[in-house]
């Protein structure tokens, strides 16, 4: 896979991941045009409300972008995000910036091609794909309380999974920690168009410091390659980054993060 596949693949799954979201809650809103994809969740934190243009050689000029995204927001009483590719989007980043709108993050986008080598579990600790609706609850629960640590509110996180039988589709790969029992960690790969993406990589606070989100992300992604993925994407927090290099994963470019105020 060349460079210029891989940039192309990875948005499209990327884009993907923010269409099956508004699949899971029946109080999200989704609205596509032309090279613009709108995600209104299902709460008014910006961080589940997006728009990204989601096609290589974009037509909307960033004005135009930035401009609609702020009148389908206000009509819901919403502040969004607006995720850049920094590949593609030079325009759009340069105009974020211009306009200084508060950058949260810089998240790179990383990849492998093989499967990676199993490492032994702790002690203590069990593997799970997630197979039933309880199970995707259990999934849930980890992922709400780890991403507090990123700034997502509890409430706004568990709002995500508000329709368990969502998860269970068949492109999706989840997996849970279980520490003694109780889960504990997770991580979702996401097949489309080709390739696996990794979303939702979390762990509980008071189970850090034991690698399990670097095996559940091992296994979800290894799944993914098993499937037929032609490689795994993922876009890495500040505390991901770290750890995903470890685990041989490379980066390839990155997705700025900006909070843009409604009209």
């Amino acid at each position: 896979m060349n460079q210029e596949e891989l940039l192309q693949l990875s948005d499209l799954n990327l884009a993907e991941s923010y269409r099956e979201i508004s699949r899971w809650n029946p109080h999200t809103d989704m609205a596509e045009q032309d090279d613009i994809l709108y995600v209104s969740g299902a709460g008014t934190f910006p961080a589940i409300n997006f728009v990204i243009r989601v096609k290589n050689k974009p037509r909307s000029s960033p004005d135009m972008l930035i401009d609609q995204a702020r009148t389908f927001f206000a009509a819901r009483k919403r502040s969004f995000s607006i995720i850049v590719r920094e590949h593609f989007d030079k325009d759009l980043l340069d105009t974020c910036k211009k306009l200084e709108l508060y950058q949260v993050a810089n998240a790179p986008g990383m990849v492998i091609e093989e499967v990676l080598a199993d490492r032994p579990l702790p002690e203590r600790v069990r593997l799970q794909q997630v197979t039933t609706e309880a199970m995707v609850k259990d999934f849930a629960e980890v992922a709400a309380l780890s991403f507090i640590t990123l700034g997502l509110p509890e409430d706004v996180g568990r709002s995500v999974f508000s329709e368990p039988s969502a998860l269970l589709a068949p492109h999706l790969y989840l997996v849970v920690a279980y520490l003694e029992g109780k889960p504990a960690s997770c991580a979702m790969a996401l097949l489309s168009h080709g390739i696996g993406g990794i979303y939702y990589v979390g762990t509980i606070e008071a189970a850090r410091g034991m690698a399990l989100a670097e095996h559940c992300t091992r296994a979800a992604g290894n799944a993914a390659l098993k499937l037929g993925a032609r490689c795994v994407v993922l876009q890495a927090s500040q505390y991901g980054e770290p750890v995903y290099k470890r685990m041989g994963y490379k980066e390839f470019t990155r997705y700025p993060w900006f909070i843009c105020p409604s009209r």
